[in-house]
């Protein structure tokens, strides 16, 4: 059985998608799946999380060597075990912002992720892809390989308005028959308890109905601080609500995993 992939993007940056993607790492691997986390930010926001402060000094492989076409390192080889149990790392490196000129004339370049994937057969169960604050080769690389994208958002009136430009990325991978069935999933963050952010998740919520989740997370500098701990919030507190909304969030995707291989075997 292949892995399920998915794909943690926003354009915009500092919503949360790489404290989703390791609060989900580690809330699927608590049920035993295998997980592996594909940092593709050259910013490394990801791997900073895991605790790991220099990460160009850290790893002799990372996901340079692995997208760069003139290494196609397998993505065994560049994965390493984290203090999570059942979560593995494929680390980030700043050279990554090089591998938009490296690639962008190659031939079926927007795949090459996708095969790298492939390439590791039944090896994990889960991949999460911690994609970059752009909508450039590095994103559109991860949502050609995505079953799922999950777009956090930030409870805020000017995070709505870049919402239509990543359409642009999902439609054409859709209809070119790439990923014809990738999912979109909007994720509420950062929410506060103030008539304006009740107001925001309204909007978010009547422009995609069904597309959005019903778990949100909320604001807490709980998560800043098992950021500084190299830990994810299910770890470092696993009793807070910030780490319970996590654990509803995987439940939410697990069952949206269900009905989607029901449909297709129907």
């Amino acid at each position: 059985m292949k892995p399920f992939i998915i794909a943690l993007t926003n354009q915009k940056g500092g919503v949360g998608k790489s404290t989703t993607a390791l609060n989900l790492a580690a809330a699927f691997a608590d049920h035993g799946s295998r997980v592996l986390l594909i940092d593709l930010d050259p910013h490394a926001g990801l791997t900073f999380s895991l605790g790991y402060e220099k990460p160009e000094e850290a790893f002799a492989k990372t996901a340079y060597e692995v997208l760069d076409p003139e290494q196609r390192l397998p993505l065994a080889k560049a994965a390493v075990e984290t203090k999570i149990p059942n979560v593995y790392l494929v680390p980030s490196h700043q050279d990554l912002i090089e591998i938009d000129y490296k690639i962008a004339f190659q031939a079926g370049w927007d795949r090459s992720l996708a095969k790298r994937i492939a390439e590791t057969g039944q090896r994990y169960d889960l991949v999460l892809l911690d994609c970059p604050p752009s909508l450039g080769v590095l994103t559109r690389m991860a949502v050609t390989a995505a079953h799922l994208a999950v777009v956090p958002v930030q409870a805020e009136w000017l995070a709505l308005r870049g919402l239509q430009l990543l359409n642009r990325i999902v439609q054409p991978i859709r209809e070119d028959g790439d990923r014809p069935d990738l999912r979109v999933r909007y994720l509420i963050t950062m929410v506060q308890n103030t008539k304006h952010h009740e107001e925001i998740e309204q909007e978010i919520r009547a422009a995609f109905k069904a597309q959005v989740f019903k778990t949100v997370i909320r604001r807490s500098v709980r998560f800043a601080d098992s950021t500084l701990a190299g830990q994810p919030l299910l770890l470092y507190q696993q009793d807070h609500q910030g780490a319970q909304a996590y654990r509803e969030l995987a439940e939410e995707i697990r069952a949206h995993e269900q009905q989607a291989q029901a449909v297709s075997k129907g």
